[in-house]
This record gives structure tokens, sequence and C-alpha cells, in this order.
């Protein structure tokens, strides 16, 4: 289990109460001060039956939830909730959505709600806040965050913050920096003060990767630099809570993490043995990542070994299935034959994995045995030609339909996040308007109802997706800076940018006249000059005003060569 941390709360009442007690169960102690289940309290309501409370917390101290509610100025509840509706309009007026129908604004603009609520503020009004270690630290220029669901965000809910929130992105990437040199090393899943090692393979990797790629570490890039080598090469001691790559002594040896069916976790959460083929691909993603800051910090040897290692995914080839399988200690590939049935992949199956390599998608691709037989691959996994003739159909009923229906399957999974990548994978087999085709069948999975949300949020990740997806912006190499390129399903999204991170302050993104009709890319057009290939860098990004979509109803030629796709990182 993991270690249990304490939340000290302050409420304070607009009048005083007139009895109060305990409950624990069915007993109930009036006028007792302490319990074990909670308190109760009574009010006069004769002249007024409304009672006002305001409730401050802290994860440090009382002193600290009482500080927090001085903070708050003694405001009463409307003035509160007028200052949140003013913020909240503010953050999400900086991105203007125009066209599309009242009910897909509503259904873009609560993913974009939600996926601006994590992580969360730990630190208090007067920068305490209680570290991993389970000391009390004060922060030094930056809010201190927490809450980390890692193995999900760092797919597309942190290149999201990224580029619409970078500076609460910058305090964030400092954070976690700081949890690994307070309490010896990096976080895997954080939930408050806590490490779970919930999931497996190595997030927090990309996740500092990408905010490096950003300019968000500026000041800290060695010392985040230090943590992630440590992370990515060797085991946290025996005495920390946390589990790092807790397969990387094999997978330093064997060039995979082996498969050990049953196998229990030493410390609390997940062990990645038990999900050696998954592990595999995820450090291998790492791995890539990791070279890539290393490279551009100047650490060419380290950069070196492992752009290496980034092609561990290859050992988990199977070239008589041609799909990635699962391995055991004695390097026999393990479980059923048939990639939907696998063993050894965390929340999916072997079908599902395959497209997570996006450092070299052109060395899969040969695997698989060319643009053919990978593109007549993809087009079974997402049930292609059904999806033409009813995309609503295919997304609901032909898809995995299920927030937790992770195993047994040969198709696309919109609902959880190891495949969330995968539709994007077009964009490096010459065909990028299947990606269109797809991306926009499983963006009518979010409505604006009490089920429109797919799979589990897991602190904005699904609504990341669909906002990312839904301006035409989506991160394919995440943890580096790469943003591929596909049909908005606006006419026109006004994005408003900070000017610390983006000299032109804001980017507008056209494409009118797009429908379910009239969704295929005919040209693109950065800052009015021709544009051909089917992604972006951050760094080009940042220079734009324009990006223009000519959309028609037919596919075209854009996008179709070799040298449109995004590049291998070597």
């Amino acid at each position: 289990d993991t270690l249990p941390y304490t939340v000290y709360t302050i409420t304070r009442f607009d009048r005083p109460f007139t009895a109060y007690g305990t409950w624990d169960g069915a007993t109930v102690t009036p006028g007792a001060r302490t319990g074990h289940g909670g308190a109760y309290l009574r009010f006069d309501t004769t002249e007024d039956r409304t009672v006002e409370a305001t409730t401050a917390l802290s994860y440090v101290d009382a002193a600290g939830a009482a500080g927090n509610l001085r903070a708050e100025g003694g405001r009463r509840f409307d003035a509160v909730r007028a200052a949140a509706r003013r913020a909240w309009e503010d953050r999400l007026g900086d991105v203007q959505a125009h066209g599309g129908g009242d009910t897909l604004r509503r259904t873009f603009y609560s993913s974009l709600y939600r996926a601006f609520l994590a992580p969360n503020v730990g630190s208090d009004a007067d920068g305490r806040y209680t570290g991993w270690d389970r000391r009390v630290h004060r922060t030094d220029g930056f809010t201190y965050y927490q809450n980390w669901s890692l193995w999900d965000t760092y797919r597309t809910q942190a290149q999201f913050l990224a580029l619409l929130a970078p500076h609460e992105s910058r305090d964030m990437a400092i954070s976690v920096v700081r949890i690994a040199e307070e309490s010896g090393w990096l976080p895997k899943w954080g939930y408050g003060t806590v490490e779970t090692n919930i999931m497996t393979g190595d997030p927090v990797t990309p996740f500092l990767t990408n905010a490096f790629h950003h300019g968000l570490l500026k000041g800290y890039e060695e010392r985040a630099y230090r943590a992630l080598k440590r992370n990515a090469d060797s085991l946290p001691p025996a005495t920390s809570p946390a589990v790092g790559r807790d397969a990387v002594p094999d997978y330093l040896a064997r060039g995979y993490a082996p498969y050990l069916k049953g196998h229990e976790p030493t410390k609390a959460g997940h062990s990645d043995y038990a999900f050696g083929g998954s592990a595999t691909l995820e450090y291998a993603l790492s791995d890539a990542m990791l070279a890539q800051m290393a490279r551009a910090l100047g650490h060419r040897e380290d950069a070196d070994r492992w752009a290496a290692r980034s092609l561990n995914y290859r050992n988990l080839f199977d070239p008589s299935t041609r799909f990635f399988r699962s391995r055991d200690t004695s390097g026999a590939f393990t479980g059923p034959w048939s990639p939907a049935q696998s063993v050894g992949f965390h929340e999916g199956t072997a079908w599902q994995y395959q497209w997570l390599v996006p450092q070299d998608l052109p060395g899969v691709v040969r695997l698989i045995g060319g643009e053919r037989l990978a593109n007549e691959r993809l087009d079974e996994f997402f049930a292609y030609d059904q999806l033409l003739k009813d995309p609503e159909r295919t997304a609901r009923e032909v898809w995995v339909n299920g927030p937790y229906a992770y195993y047994d399957t040969d198709k696309y999974n919109p609902q959880n996040e190891p495949d969330l990548i995968a539709p994007y994978t077009y964009l490096s087999t010459g065909q990028p308007w299947k990606t269109t085709d797809v991306v926009h069948a499983a963006l009518t999975l979010f409505t604006d109802g009490p089920t429109g949300l797919t799979g589990n949020d897991d602190l904005g990740t699904m609504s990341a997706w669909n906002v990312l997806s839904s301006i035409g912006l989506y991160p394919v190499q995440p943890g580096y800076p790469t943003w591929g390129l596909s049909t908005p399903v606006f006419d026109r999204v006004d994005l408003r940018l900070d000017r610390r991170y983006h000299p032109r302050g804001a980017l507008t993104i056209t494409a009118p006249g797009t429908s379910r009709d009239t969704r295929y890319v005919q040209t693109v057009r950065a800052d009015g000059v021709t544009y051909e290939r089917t992604y972006l860098t951050t760094a080009a990004l940042r220079s734009l005003r324009t990006l223009h979509y000519t959309v028609g109803p037919r596919p075209s030629s854009w996008g179709t060569s070799a040298q449109a796709a995004p590049p291998a990182l070597r």
C-alpha cells in the first residue's frame, strides 16, 4: 500500500453554531471535539436558512490551512463565484472556436475546461509544501504542483499545457524536478504527497523532455537531466517508495524487459515485469526522447547510448507473426500466438501497442513489410472500410467500446491511452487523409451529454486529445516538439498565446468550409507559404501567425511524399 498523508482543513461559518459533536459509525457524542468518524454542527436558522461555509485546506499543517483562508480575504460566496467565473472565462477565452455549431463548440469547451483542471497546486499561500520526503519545503519563485497521472498525460495534456499555459507548465516541470531532488527519485504516478507507482514504463521522461524542448526548464536543464539519467540507467534504493524503471537491469542486459507471469511487485503499485511487452516499448520511447535532450545539452556519449537503446522495440518483433510479442527470461516469445490475445501489455494488446514507436515509425513500417502492408494493417485496425460508410457506428460498435475493455481485441481503443497516437500513424505511411477520417470519427464519441467523454479522463488526457485533435495540431512524438497536422473541425480557431514563449502572441488556424463531407486537406499554407509536410515543430509553430487549410470532398496528394512525414529520431 502507498503511504498515508494528511490533509488539514479549516472552515469558517457566517454565524456561530449552537451545538456540536462527533460521530463514529452509529455512535454520536454531543460536545466532543475529537473523533475518528466525523463532526457535526447545529445552527440557528430561524431567520435565515442559508448557512455559508468557507473551507481552506493545506497539505502542510493547520496553520497553513488558516493562512490559505486568510489569503482569500474574507470574500463571500457570491464574490468567490463571480471571480472564479471571470478567471475561467479568461482562461477558456484563450481559445476562440468559430463554426461547427453550438453542440460541437459546447463539447469542445467542456473538454478545454477539463484539460486545465490538473495537476493541482500543492503549496500554501506562504509557499510552503510537503515534499515526497515528508518534510516541509518552501518554493522559490514558482508554484508547487502535485497529482501526476504521468502514464496518461505525457501523451497529450503535457503538450496541451505547454502550448496554452506555459507559465503554469514550467512550474509543474520544476515541481517534478524538486520531487526528484527531495525524495531521491522522479515520480511515476503521484497522488497528493506520495508515490503510488501505478502503471508502467517511464512516463516522467517524455514529460520532462517535452518541457525541455518547449523552453520550460530554463535554469533547471542540468538538474532535470541528472535526475532523468539516474532514472533511465539505475534502480531507486530499496528504502525509496519509488520503483522507477524496475525492469531496467534486465532491459540493459537483454535489450528488453521480460514478461514474468504473476510477478508480484516488491513495492506498492505495478511492476514492469508484469507487463514486459509494453514496458519495453515505453522504455524505448523514453530512451529516444532522453537521447534528444542529451544531444541538445551536449552530452553526446549519453545521447548515442540512449539512441541505440531506443531501437530496443525491435527485440519484441516476432517475424513469424509480424507483431510485437512479450519475451520471457530465456528469450522465448511468450503468450498466445494471436496478437489480439497477447500477454504482457498493460491495458492493451499487441495490436494496439504496435503503433507506440513514434521515435521510429519508418522502422516499424519496414518490420511489417513496407508501406502497403502497414497501411493494410492500419485499415484493418480501424475497420476503415466500415468507418467510411458509417463513422459514428464504427466508433461506437466496431472499435473498443467501454472504458475498461482493455484486452482480447484487434481494434482501435479510443477509450484508453496506449493507442491514442495510432490515428496519426497514417501521417508517416503516405496516406495522411486517413488520419482525418479516423480522428473525425473518434471525435464523434465526445458529446455534451452525461456520457460524452471517452473512457476515464485521467486528469485531462482524453479531453486534451479532443482539444488538440479538434484544432488539427497533435503531438505525434510525445517528449519531442513535433505536431502532426490534420483537418480541424472548426472553420477558424484563434489561440491567444503567452508572448514569453510565443513571440507572435497568437496563432490563427483556419479551415473554411470544413465539415463531415468536406474534410480532406488539399493544401496547407503557413503564413501564406505553401507547406507540404504533415507536421510542424514547436519552433516553427512559434514563428507563425496563421495556419490555413484548404479542404475538399476527396483526398489529395498533400502530405503523401516520404519527405512529408515526421522524421525518425536518431
